[in-house]
């Protein structure tokens, strides 16, 4: 039996639609899904869903053989014969087809290992633009694995409620209150082997995931002390205002600070308004309401400086700025039409800062005096840059700058904030990170970048702390050669 890959029925991602959310419609889907999938295998060697998924199918071919072998059907062996035309019309194909009764299909998994596909999805989306057969493509098949993946988190969890975990994991803005209010002491806990293992069984962080520490002067703090050098009604009419993301304001203010002062050099008024997490860690566990609320605030604020022709920028891991420029559109309503329109509004005034620094540069508004060369840079592309469908643009950044060579990395670290930090799933994540960091370390360098700070903080770990990849613009702020200490 096999499922009927055109029937599209099921492929729902209409989080609004009620059958989006009926147990037995998912159950179809995945069955359709993981079909498709598994007679293309295109995605082999991506992520671990899809090896999970090949693998169970694999086993229960070998499992269905070894009885056929036991009943007496089949040989042991499968002999190789080249086709003889002597023998009986036939007699091929009824020996194909003896084998093909034991090829293992998605009606052979259990519910265990359907779900473990879901479990080792970790949203890196990088499955999207390798799969033929996607709505984008305009493919009748329909097929949107994250976006499916990301369904049966959504009805589990509407089932079970969200795990005590994925609650704290979610909650970036109160474990970042929490951390940066008392970050000498909580940063010598976190290294400390007594609390990891306590962590390790109480909220499922595990134990030997190394963790970012946390700054006691987060980016809002210095922002509230920086004196701005550029005011409004900048000479180059450039304004905009920065969405910092939860990391880079409470664990890696560095790249905020940089990006600031890059602005501000070229004649760029820059704002900082009222923000917080963008809401991504909700996504993971299928948690949308939490996920709606988280966002909303942002979007009400950063909304109100778009209407005053200001274009956001983000200074933090690509996640945030995907999640702002398309799953902002996708999880809130339509009915909503007030709301929707004020997503649309910031979700098309959004851009990475490397995108805009790239912008500038085009505009032929980017000033270009740079102090110091930065040589050969390895540079790590992040999979939720790569998902914006916007080209490779802190390459083309690193490249302004004279005598620059980059190295493309592209690889996936593995890491997905909460789902790399997850006890469960530590060592898939760093198995993923191993193919990365040898990729890394295949090419002579003398800097490594990386767009997501948490990707980075990966590669330092699973290179066993021989490479620690800094953000594109950090580099490019050495490039500039300012003097951390100013403004």
């Amino acid at each position: 039996m096999a499922a009927n890959h055109h029937d599209t029925t099921n492929a729902i991602y209409d989080v609004y639609n009620p059958t989006y959310w009926d147990p037995a419609s998912l159950s179809h889907e995945l069955n359709r899904i993981y079909d498709i999938c598994n007679g293309c295998r295109l995605c082999f060697n991506i992520c671990p869903s899809f090896p999970a998924l090949f693998n169970s199918i694999d086993q229960h071919t070998d499992l269905k053989r070894a009885r056929a072998v036991q009943s007496g059907l089949v040989s042991e062996k499968i002999e190789k014969e080249t086709y003889d035309d002597s023998r009986p019309e036939g007699e091929h194909a009824v020996e194909a087809s003896i084998e093909a009764t034991f090829s293992g299909t998605v009606y052979d998994l259990t519910d265990e290992e359907k779900w473990k596909v879901v479990d080792l999805c970790y949203q890196c989306k990088l499955c999207d633009p390798v799969c033929p057969y996607t709505p984008a493509k305009g493919h009748d098949f329909q097929l949107d694995f994250p976006k499916l993946m990301t369904r049966a988190q959504a009805i589990r969890t509407r089932k079970r409620g969200v795990r005590p975990n994925d609650k704290f994991l979610s909650n970036t803005d109160f474990s970042g209150k929490m951390g940066t209010m008392m970050a000498p002491l909580t940063n010598f806990a976190n290294n400390t082997k007594l609390i990891r293992s306590a962590m390790h069984k109480i909220i499922g962080i595990h134990k030997d995931r190394m963790l970012p520490d946390f700054q006691s002067e987060t980016l809002e703090k210095w922002y509230k002390k920086h004196k701005a050098t550029v005011k409004t009604s900048a000479s180059s009419g450039e304004k905009v205002v920065i969405f910092a993301t939860c990391f880079t304001n409470n664990n890696d203010p560095s790249v905020g600070k940089a990006a600031i002062r890059i602005l501000e050099h070229n004649e760029v008024e820059v704002q900082y308004p009222v923000q917080q997490c963008c809401g991504a860690p909700y996504l993971s566990p299928g948690d949308f309401e939490g996920f709606k609320k988280q966002s909303l605030p942002n979007i009400l604020e950063l909304s109100r400086w778009v209407e005053k022709g200001y274009k956001i920028v983000v200074t933090g891991p690509p996640t945030c700025s995907l999640t702002i420029k398309t799953e902002y559109l996708h999880y809130f309503s339509k009915n909503e039409p007030d709301v929707y329109r004020k997503i649309q509004m910031v979700a098309a005034a959004t851009m990475d800062i490397s995108e805009y620094l790239v912008s500038l540069h085009k505009q032929g508004k980017l000033k270009t005096d740079f102090k110091h060369e930065i040589g050969t840079v390895n540079y790590h592309l992040s999979c939720h840059l790569k998902a914006q469908n916007m080209g490779y643009k802190s390459r083309d950044l690193l490249r302004v700058v004279p005598n620059t060579k980059v190295n493309l990395i592209d690889k996936c670290s593995g890491m997905d904030g909460g789902w790399g930090m997850k006890a469960e799933f530590f060592d898939d994540s760093m198995a993923v990170a191993a193919k990365l960091v040898n990729s890394l370390k295949s090419k002579e360098c003398n800097t490594t970048c990386s767009d997501c700070t948490l990707a980075g903080l990966q590669v330092y770990q699973a290179s066993k702390q021989e490479i620690k990849p800094v953000h594109p613009v950090v580099t490019l702020y050495n490039a500039y050669g300012f003097d951390e200490k100013e403004g």
